[in-house]
């Protein structure tokens, strides 16, 4: 795993420590911070360009495309 996966694992990892309450979804993280949490995916243009999505089983999704005025396009 490179770096960048390193960090967002361990953030990811983290939070969900200190937030056991929210179990499964995704965690959503913004330039190297989490900003929320979702039990499920939803649709991309929620989500900034960029953002992160890490599943419990540490499987990271990656919002693309799109701007930051109207959402990802997926």
């Amino acid at each position: 795993m490179n770096q960048l996966g390193d960090e967002l694992h361990a953030s990811v990892g983290q939070w969900r420590a200190r937030n056991q309450e929210r179990r499964g979804g995704v965690v959503l993280v913004w330039e190297a911070q989490v900003y929320g949490w979702k039990n499920c995916f939803r649709d991309a243009v929620h989500e900034r360009p960029g953002a992160y999505a890490v599943d419990e089983a540490g499987h990271v999704f990656v919002a693309e495309g799109g701007d930051d005025d109207n959402g990802a396009k997926c």
